[in-house]
C-alpha cells in the first residue's frame, strides 16, 4: 500500500515536472513567434507605404498569456494624409489563439487627418480605446470590434464642444474591404453649444449597421471617385436616430453623383415630432401658427402606433446636394473632397 502511494505520488511529481518543462518551451517559444510577427507585420506595412515606429517594447506574462506594450506607437498611411500617435499601445494574446488579438490603449491617442475632409477639425483625441483584433494565417485583418470611451476634435489647440461617447465600431471581412459589413453606434454630447441653448437633458443616440456593394472593377479603386464610377454602393439595413423627443428609424442607400454630393434614399419612421414642434415653439425656433401647420400636414403622412402616439412615414432623399424629407427640402449638403 505505502509502495503503491510512493508510486502515485512520484509519478504525479513527474507529471508536475512535465507540465513545467512543456509550459516553459511554450512561453519561450511564444516569445520567439510573438517577436518574429512584430517584425514580419512592420515589414509588411513598411512594403505597403506605411510607416510604423515606436521607441520600444516588452514582452511580459506567462504561458497562458502574452502581454507586448509598445511605448509611443506611430502609425502613418502611404499618403501621408492621416497618422496615428499613441502613449501606449498593449497586446494580449493567447497561444492558442495566436490570430486573435485583445488592444488596449493606455494614455493619450491622437489621430490627425487630412485636410480636405468636409469638416474643419484637425485632430482627433481618442480616450479609453481597446478592441479585439482578428487576423488571417496571412496576417491580413479580418474582424475588428472596437471601442472608445469618449472622442474629443482639435483645431489646432482649441478643443471643439461636440463630443463623442460610448463609440463601438465592428466591422467583419476586412480581407475585401469593398464588401465589408459593419455596425456602428456612438452618443453624440453637447450639441446645445452648436445650438446656443442651456444643457440638454439627453444626449443624441446614433447606430447604424450596413455593407458596401456593387464594386465590380477587378482592381480596387484608388479614390472614392473610381469607387462610384465602379459602380460602389453604401447599403445601410438600419439606421437608428434617438433624441428625445424624436426617435426615428430608416434604411436604405448611399453613393455620390458626378459632382461628389452623396446621393441616396431611404424609407424612415420617425416618432415624436409633434413633441418636437411643441419644444421648438418653446425654444422660439418657430412660432406656434408655424409648427400647427407644419403638425397638421405631417399628420397626413402619419398613422397611430402602439405608444398612443403617432409614427410619420415619409421618404429621405439625397440628390443635387440636398437633403429633402418628402417633398420638402431640408439641408444643403457638402461635397467630398474626392480622397
Amino acid at each position: 500500500m505505502l509502495i503503491t502511494r510512493k508510486k502515485l505520488l512520484v509519478g504525479f511529481l513527474f507529471f508536475l515536472a512535465l507540465c513545467f518543462l512543456g509550459s516553459f518551451i511554450v512561453y519561450e517559444y511564444s516569445l520567439l513567434w510573438i517577436e518574429k510577427e512584430i517584425a514580419a507585420t512592420t515589414k509588411r506595412l513598411q512594403q505597403k507605404g506605411y510607416s510604423l515606429s515606436y521607441a520600444s517594447f516588452s514582452v511580459a506574462g506567462n504561458p497562458l498569456l502574452l502581454n507586448v506594450s509598445f511605448k509611443e506607437p506611430s502609425l502613418k498611411d502611404a499618403k501621408g494624409t492621416w497618422k496615428w500617435q499613441g502613449e501606449e499601445a498593449v497586446i494580449s494574446v493567447y497561444p492558442w489563439k495566436p490570430y486573435q488579438l485583445s488592444c488596449s490603449f493606455p494614455g493619450d491617442q491622437k489621430i490627425s487627418l487630412p485636410q480636405n475632409l468636409p469638416f474643419t477639425f484637425e485632430t482627433l483625441s481618442l480616450e479609453d480605446m481597446e478592441g479585439i483584433l482578428l487576423f488571417s494565417a496571412e496576417g491580413h485583418l479580418k474582424n475588428l470590434d472596437l471601442k472608445i470611451g469618449k472622442v474629443s476634435s482639435f483645431v489646432g489647440d482649441k478643443v471643439q464642444p461636440v463630443t463623442l461617447k460610448a463609440l463601438s465600431l465592428k466591422a467583419t471581412d476586412l480581407v475585401t474591404p469593398l464588401s465589408l459589413k459593419f455596425t456602428f453606434s456612438t452618443e453624440v454630447s453637447n450639441l446645445e453649444t452648436l445650438l446656443k441653448e442651456s444643457p440638454l437633458d439627453y444626449n443624441l443616440i446614433l447606430a447604424l449597421e450596413g455593407e458596401l456593394s456593387g464594386y465590380a472593377a477587378k482592381m480596387p479603386p484608388t479614390s472614392l471617385s473610381q469607387w462610384r464610377d465602379g459602380g460602389g454602393v453604401l447599403e445601410l439595413a438600419s439606421v437608428k436616430v434617438s433624441w428625445p423627443p424624436i426617435h426615428g428609424e430608416a434604411e436604405g442607400t448611399l453613393t455620390l453623383d458626378k459632382n461628389m454630393y452623396l446621393l441616396g434614399s431611404f424609407s424612415s419612421r420617425i416618432q415624436g415630432y409633434q413633441e418636437a414642434l411643441a419644444d421648438m415653439v418653446s425654444l422660439g425656433w418657430i412660432n406656434k401658427k408655424k409648427a400647427a401647420t407644419a403638425s397638421f400636414i405631417l399628420d397626413l403622412f402619419s398613422s397611430p402606433n402602439s405608444s398612443g402616439g403617432k409614427t410619420l412615414t415619409v421618404p429621405i432623399t439625397l440628390q443635387n446636394g440636398v437633403l429633402s424629407i418628402g417633398p420638402a427640402p431640408l439641408l444643403k449638403l457638402q461635397p467630398l473632397e474626392d480622397l
